[in-house]
């Protein structure tokens, strides 16, 4: 087994390597609850335990993510409890307040709900376990030890000036909105119309909720076609909407007359079409599954981190492609993380 994380005292696999070995879990692994467990008696946290709370799973880049925490623990002989409260609040409440009565040793979790889990995390708080939470923050006053996240409004202003680069100036635009209690949907969203709004003759003849769903974004841009018989670009808040908007556009016979660009950047059909040309880019969201885990592990060995760890979100297109996708065996490439970069 090879190591090429760059970190100062880390002693695991690479990213890649924990990627493979998150994939070949399978459905099963994706079931919720469940509980798995590995005997790496020489990690200084084996044996111990951590909860995993997820809003929804269902998501390919949750599934994603879901596999990095599971395989990275695996790697460290953690013990990990992982939930899935499928849309409901109410769900990731008992869930939060179920690790609670079990006493695990921390709990590493994403939520579109900080609104309305607090009573989750007040059970998990007064118990003294440590949360780190990955992408949208905790409500203010919430406790937490660590926040992994990545500059998402930053990152959409840049997409924002890619498009303004892009169009010259002046164009025809259509927006594709994720969930809307979502606050990185919230931050792709204004970080772009900002940008935009520097720009009066860049015009945004159409946007509408999609929900990061494929199939509904597919038909909402059916009916963005028929309305407009013009668009010079598409703007959506992930790849599964990017590549449902694709698909109509595509069908239509317009693919020439615009171009799409998409978030997250993890998954192999994703690469292709940005390979192919079909998909101008994406921009990188990381999963922060297996630094959470990393992050988890030196709070459980009393080690400082970082309360706020935020990740770069670069741009893939076909001029960097090759860095992340290999098109001769179909893989998607992870380049390494330097966690010294982030504070760890």
């Amino acid at each position: 087994m090879t190591w090429k994380i760059k970190t100062s005292g880390l002693v695991g696999p690479s990213r890649r390597t924990f990627l493979r070995a998150g994939a070949g879990l399978g459905a099963a692994a994706l079931a919720s609850p469940y509980i798995i467990g590995s005997a790496r008696a020489q990690s200084p946290v084996a044996g111990k335990t951590i909860g995993f709370s997820q809003s929804y799973a269902t998501d390919e880049w949750l599934r994603v993510q879901r596999q990095d925490v599971m395989s990275v623990a695996k790697a460290k002989g953690l013990e990990v409890i992982a939930t899935d409260a499928r849309e409901s609040p109410a769900q990731e409440i008992r869930n939060l307040e179920d690790l609670a009565t079990r006493g695990v040793d921390a709990v590493i979790m994403i939520t579109y709900y900080p609104d309305a889990i607090g009573p989750g995390i007040e059970a998990l708080s007064s118990r003294g376990i440590p949360i780190i939470v990955m992408s949208s923050a905790l409500n203010e006053g919430q406790e937490f030890a660590a926040h992994l996240a990545a500059d998402t409004y930053g990152t959409a202003q840049k997409a924002g000036a890619y498009y303004i680069d892009a169009l010259g100036g002046s164009g025809k635009c259509v927006h594709i909105m994720g969930r809307p209690g979502s606050l990185v949907s919230q931050a792709r969203g204004n970080g772009w119309k900002d940008a935009l709004a520097k720009m009066p003759e860049i015009e945004i003849v159409a946007e509408g909720i999609a929900n990061y769903s494929r199939s509904e974004a597919l038909t909402m841009m059916e009916d963005f076609l028929r309305s407009n018989s013009r668009i010079d670009a598409v703007y959506c808040h992930n790849d599964n909407m990017a590549k449902g908007a694709l698909q109509a556009i595509e069908e239509a016979g317009r693919q020439e007359e615009m171009f799409i660009t998409g978030f997250d950047g993890i998954a192999v059909e994703t690469f292709q079409l940005i390979k192919e040309g079909r998909l101008r880019g994406t921009f990188v969201y990381p999963t922060f599954g297996g630094e959470a885990v990393e992050v988890a592990s030196r709070v459980l060995q009393g080690q400082e981190v970082p309360k706020e760890i935020v990740f770069p979100s670069p741009m893939i297109n076909q001029d960097n492609i090759d860095e992340f996708y290999n098109a001769e065996t179909k893989e998607r490439l992870v380049p390494e993380v330097d966690l010294e970069s982030l504070g760890l």
